[in-house]
């Protein structure tokens, strides 16, 4: 009985208070269907295969079942290195041209899905509402595409893009820093992987306050972030491989200029995982 009730509990309060889908903005229920056992419906077994399975089952109570599905993962055959998906759906991985002219200081980069539709909305309702609900099942997502990506020994510390002190001021939080220490509360739970988590939270910071880069081109982003991160504790990072973590990767402007810091203050290789990811379609 008291499964029923909890049930109509909840239909009662979003009978009262709404949901509103951060996507396209209708009204709907997060309420699953009630069975005759009198137990919500479970998310089936499914649901779960591949990034997009993963991304329905921990992001359903967000979104309307519609868009949902909008949800677009990154996969194959892609860029070896920045990850930028190739226009023809069919071949290997390879460096687009982009990376063969220009090979950069990161190793390699990564990213759950495409930013667009769905997963755009729930970043935009993280990163400017303060939609703090989505660091976990936002984690979750990074936390599933960096065990796709990487093998455990090519990575020993995880770190987020740091923000400067008055955009930080200003926002209240660092969702790369959130969304980290999500990562880091999941897998510490289940006493794997802790160690790649430092408790300093301090080993790089954004030295500088920089314009923001959205509406630049790449080459007026690489010059607004040039010089803007100072490793302030170069032993930590110094012979360690390194997962930089942030929300979205868009030219990968700011990766590069981190990884460079990285990289010249000792670390051994620099890589990068990002919830989403702009996705031109490289040709090549």
């Amino acid at each position: 009985m008291s499964g029923v009730a909890g049930y109509v509990g909840r239909v009662v309060v979003e009978a009262i208070f709404p949901q509103k889908c951060p996507a396209c903005g209708s009204y709907w229920s997060s309420v699953p269907k009630f069975s005759s056992v009198g137990d919500p419906h479970p998310v089936a077994s499914d649901q779960y295969d591949g990034l997009a399975g993963v991304f329905k089952a921990v992001v359903r109570p967000f979104l309307c079942p519609d868009c949902i599905t909008s949800f677009e993962a990154v996969t194959s055959p892609l860029c070896g290195r920045c990850g930028v998906m190739f226009q023809s759906r069919v071949g290997e991985d390879h460096l687009c041209s982009d990376c063969m002219q220009h090979p950069g200081k990161f190793r390699r980069a990564r990213a759950v899905g495409v930013y667009s539709d769905a997963l755009m909305a729930l970043i935009h309702q993280l990163k400017y509402r303060a939609g703090l609900a989505l660091v976990g099942p936002l984690g979750q997502l990074l936390q599933e595409a960096f065990h796709r990506h990487w093998q455990p020994e090519e990575v020993d510390m995880v770190l987020p893009i740091p923000l400067h002190n008055r955009r930080l001021r200003q926002r209240g939080f660092n969702q790369a820093q959130m969304l980290v220490d999500a990562w880091a509360n999941a897998v510490r739970k289940g006493n794997r992987d802790w160690y790649r988590f430092p408790k300093a939270r301090k080993i790089i910071v954004r030295s500088r306050p920089t314009a923001p880069q959205t509406g630049l081109g790449k080459p007026e982003r690489r010059r607004n972030i040039r010089h803007a991160f100072t490793v302030v504790d170069r032993e930590a990072v110094q012979g360690r491989h390194i997962l930089l973590v942030d929300d979205v990767y868009t030219t990968g402007a700011t990766a590069e200029e981190v990884a460079h810091e990285l990289i010249r203050n000792g670390a051994d290789t620099v890589d990068v995982l990002t919830v989403a990811r702009t996705m031109p379609y490289s040709g090549s």
